[in-house]
């Protein structure tokens, strides 16, 4: 089959390869993906779709399994997506109480069918990344990674419809495309879906969510002189949390610092938010300094106490052995 002969979704897909290597192997793409997705249903070949984009741009940008940035990337993707659900996980309760106020009591005139669509909208921006997130923990990366993506292009859209400032629309729409883009780019066969890699996941989800119910439910302060948004007082808390898992990658007896620095990429997207304070004149700098300062400190303690942990470690190591 040549590139001409294939639908048009696959036409614009392989469209995604470097010219060069679309020339060379594009009959072979063409070839190959109209064997695998034979007979499919739609969400399969959905998924073979995501995994002939991921790779395709994986090549444009020149990352692959035994790169730097393919190790960094397979790193925070998993994590990414756990932070992402911890976060959905955290505001569902409020979620879902408004969805169903809004069912049980729509507005006047607009009718239970309105209402039920605003319920829908609510909730559509949450329980996608809760799918993605079982996925993962189920080991089924690929599947995790389509639903991440259409999580991420759902969240896209439903901010684009919402109307607000356009800094904090800027926000809205980039978090969800970075951590995206980190579940498309990262090479499959390097994301860690041992048991271990999964707990890793569900402790982080796990760690932002639970108690950020209770925070946001009861209006907890964490940082005492700045009143916060939920969502920036989230962003504070999964910093602190993420800064755990990085204290224990870094501390292992062989620390593999691409994988710790996945710790710091995943958690990157949420603190957009730092940059667009900065460039928006009506927040004060020094709020906005107080706050990133509150947001990296966990990650820089974390980074102290590992760095201690193989001084003590090399000192045990390197001790004179008492005479007997």
């Amino acid at each position: 089959m040549s590139t001409h002969d294939a639908p048009p979704a696959a036409r614009l897909l392989m469209g995604l390869y470097p010219r060069r290597y679309r020339a060379a192997h594009g009959q072979d793409i063409a070839a190959v993906l109209a064997e695998t997705t034979e007979g499919l249903n739609r969400r399969e070949v959905l998924r073979e779709h995501v995994d002939l984009a991921a790779h395709a741009l994986r090549l444009r940008l020149r990352i692959g399994p035994t790169d730097p940035a393919g190790r960094l990337l397979a790193g925070a993707a998993p994590l990414a997506l756990a932070v992402a659900a911890g976060r959905a996980l955290a505001f569902l309760p409020a979620q879902s109480y408004e969805a169903v106020h809004r069912i049980r009591y729509p507005f006047p005139g607009l009718g239970l069918g309105h209402a039920v669509l605003a319920a829908v909208l609510l909730l559509a921006d949450s329980l996608p990344w809760l799918l993605a997130l079982a996925f993962a923990l189920a080991g089924r990366w690929r599947a995790a990674r389509t639903t991440g993506v259409l999580a991420a292009l759902t969240g896209v859209g439903l901010q684009l419809l919402e109307p607000m400032d356009t800094l904090w629309r800027v926000y809205c729409t980039a978090v969800p495309a970075i951590v995206g883009a980190l579940l498309l780019l990262a090479p499959t066969g390097l994301v860690d879906t041992t048991a271990r890699g999964r707990r890793e996941s569900a402790a982080l989800a796990l760690g932002i969510a639970v108690p950020m119910i209770a925070v946001l439910h009861y209006g907890i302060p964490l940082l005492g002189p700045l009143l916060l948004s939920d969502a920036s007082t989230l962003t504070l808390w999964q910093c602190t949390v993420a800064a755990v898992l990085l204290l224990l990658r870094l501390s292992g007896r062989r620390p593999d610092g691409l994988r710790a620095a996945g710790v710091l990429l995943a958690i990157l997207p949420w603190l957009t938010n730092l940059a667009l304070a900065a460039a928006d004149s009506s927040q004060r700098l020094s709020v906005v300094a107080l706050y990133g300062g509150a947001c990296l400190a966990p990650s820089a303690v974390a980074a102290t106490l590992a760095a201690a942990v193989h001084v003590g470690r090399r000192a045990r190591t390197n001790a004179p052995s008492r005479p007997a």
